[in-house]
């Protein structure tokens, strides 16, 4: 009989709640061309169906990280894995497009509070030379929750008879994550824990926390990073059946694939990172492979389409594994460590809310190559402030 220590426990949980909110969110790639039939959109209003999500996390990143201090990870981790549950139920028992976009916007606040809380509760328990594997193995949550969707939703939603049937499963998932965080996250004793989860004063520097210079550099690299990506790998269910003719479940499956290489990819990035103090160098490395690859996913050749979304994807795990471990260096204080996730947070709801509309617009009636440049232009722009990143001084060490 194998028995986790308590802390590898908060991690399987923690990381449960997450991969369930990321599977929440991806839903609706899957089944978007239902959806646009089933409310008579076009593909920029269909877009916005999957980026609304990110529209109250944007607003809810930073006052996340405030609510965790205030409140602490058991009460905040219950209101946002409750939201994910409210705003399933809202959209599975809508008939209007408008509803369904509010359902999703109450989902969206879950993620901004899961997205801050998560890392924030597995720093509370690690040093910080342990922290790597960790960071890296929750890093894929977003993969793993991406590539469930993309293989479930569909299937799920011809069993039940409509796209309802996601939003109810999705519903009963949140329930069961929201029960067993509930009974196993607690509050880390001032024995057990690295990082501090004191309550919210006057004395934690959240305002001069939002002055470091660091976190807005790494946070405007991973923009710019997850836009390029998230452009691609959530058309790319709708590309891979329009330009190769596989049917949905076989598009669906396909592009699972970008998300499911990100796993080994975080996973490496968190053993490495405890055995080296070159991140930033790494992390440009990275920002510079996803210019290189990410640009031409819509124009591959058939041929090579298994290999070209495992490198992608592993790059891509790689890379947000690299940033989330980087967050608490980068802030100093380990007290600020879910402020930092909130910038992060509010950085991927940003790419969230603005990359599937805007590739569903560059590549509107099939003009998929047409999404080249503009790919090239955003992983560059990332590049840049990856490079920026590392010319700036660190002033302050990790407590």
């Amino acid at each position: 009989m194998i028995i986790l220590r308590k802390e590898w426990t908060i991690v399987f949980v923690v990381y449960l709640a997450s991969v369930i909110v990321i599977l929440n969110q991806f839903k609706v790639p899957p089944l978007m061309g239902v959806l646009m039939q089933q409310f008579q959109v076009n593909a920029t209003v269909g877009g916005f169906l999957m980026s609304v999500f990110a529209l109250t996390g944007i607003i809810m990143a930073l006052p996340a990280a405030v609510l965790l201090s205030r409140f602490g990870p058991r009460s905040s981790g219950i209101v946002g894995l409750s939201c994910i549950f409210a705003g399933c139920i809202v959209g599975a028992t809508t008939s209007t497009l408008f509803i369904l976009m509010a359902g999703r916007i109450i989902e969206g606040v879950g993620l901004s509070l899961i997205a801050v809380i998560a890392p924030a509760v597995i720093a509370m328990y690690f040093r910080h030379d342990k922290l790597g594997l960790p960071m890296g193995v929750w890093a894929t949550w977003y993969p793993v929750g991406s590539t469930i969707a993309y293989n479930i939703s569909h299937p799920i939603t011809e069993a039940f008879g409509n796209w309802r049937g996601s939003w109810w499963f999705g519903g009963i998932l949140a329930l069961i994550a929201l029960v067993v965080y509930a009974i196993v996250v607690k509050k880390p004793s001032a024995g057990e824990r690295y990082g501090r989860a004191s309550n919210f004063t006057a004395a934690t520097p959240y305002l001069a926390g939002l002055k470091t210079p660091q976190i807005w550099l790494l946070g405007f690299s991973f923009l710019f990073m997850m836009i390029g990506s998230l452009g691609f790998l959530t058309w790319a269910p709708t590309y891979f059946r329009e330009a190769f003719g596989f049917s949905q479940i076989t598009a669906n499956s396909y592009a699972s694939l970008g998300f499911l290489w990100s796993v080994p990819g975080g996973i490496l990035a968190g053993f490495l990172l405890t055995k080296t103090r070159k991140q930033n160098s790494i992390l440009i490395a990275c920002a510079v492979l996803s210019a290189l690859t990410y640009p031409i996913g819509f124009l591959v050749p058939q041929a090579v389409l298994v290999s070209y979304l495992a490198v992608i994807g592993f790059i891509t795990g790689f890379t947000c594994a690299l940033i989330f471990a980087m967050v608490p260096v980068v802030m100093g204080n380990r007290a600020l460590t879910g402020l930092g996730m909130g910038v992060m947070a509010m950085m991927q709801s940003v790419a969230n809310l603005v990359a599937t509309p805007l590739f569903g617009y560059i590549t509107a009636d099939g003009r998929w190559s047409q999404a080249f440049l503009p790919t090239v232009s955003i992983l560059i722009i990332g590049v840049i402030f990856t490079i920026s990143l590392a010319k700036v001084k660190k002033t302050v060490q990790v407590r």
